[in-house]
This record gives structure tokens, C-alpha cells and sequence, in this order.
């Protein structure tokens, strides 16, 4: 999916706004473009499936909210997880010789991650 410089600005600012979204014109504002070229962006990003356009009366005026359709995803959940770098990574998997099942690597990894409580 082939993304316009603006376009990617646009979507890092719709990220940092989550479920609840973004009037259209704070959008266009935020970018320092006009509200033609807003407009168009917010549409383009539409078709593509990256926002929903939803219609809201604000400002004494109806408007459109733009509300992220995708999320931002973080690596920090499995920072550290000795699998990326692991020697057997060729041999393992639920069928094969090694198994993440009864992988020691894996399995102190996993309880380092728990606190004294138990929680992941």
C-alpha cells in the first residue's frame, strides 16, 4: 500500500489519539495543510481501511472525527524472548525435536518475566 509523506504523518498523529480519534480539522491543523488537501488525505486513508470517518457535530458545526482503525504495536511484551536468536530455531516447533513445550531457554525466560505475585 503505497503511502504519500503526508499521508504517514497524518497516520503517526491518528495513532497517538487511540480509540477516540480526531476532529478533521485538528488533523489539518496539526499538519499545516489547508482543509481541501485534509479532506482529501482523510479519505485516502479511508479507502485504504486506516480510519473510520465519522460524522460529529462540534464546534457549532457537523464534522468528521477520524478514528484510528489500526494500532500501534511495541515490541516490549517479548524484549528479551531467546527464541529470535535461539541455535535451534530450525528444529523446533510442536512437531519436531525441540518444542517450545519443554524448552529450559524459554521457560526461564518466562519466569523471569513474572513478579513476586506470579503476574506476567
Amino acid at each position: 500500500m503505497k503511502m504519500t509523506k503526508l499521508e504517514e504523518r497524518a497516520i503517526k498523529l491518528l495513532l497517538k489519539y487511540e480509540d477516540r480519534g480526531i476532529l478533521q480539522s485538528e488533523l489539518w491543523h496539526k499538519l499545516g495543510v489547508t482543509s481541501r488537501e485534509g479532506s482529501r488525505i482523510a479519505i485516502k486513508l479511508e479507502k485504504k481501511g486506516i480510519v473510520k470517518r465519522v460524522k460529529e457535530f462540534a464546534n457549532d458545526r457537523w464534522t468528521r472525527r477520524l478514528v484510528p482503525l489500526i494500532k500501534q504495536l511495541s515490541v516490549e511484551p517479548i524484549r528479551g524472548a531467546p527464541c529470535p536468536s535461539c541455535t535451534h530455531e530450525n528444529t523446533c516447533g510442536l512437531d519436531k525435536m525441540v518444542t517450545p513445550c519443554t524448552c529450559v531457554l524459554l521457560e526461564e525466560w518466562i519466569l523471569g518475566q513474572t513478579d513476586t505475585s506470579g503476574q506476567v
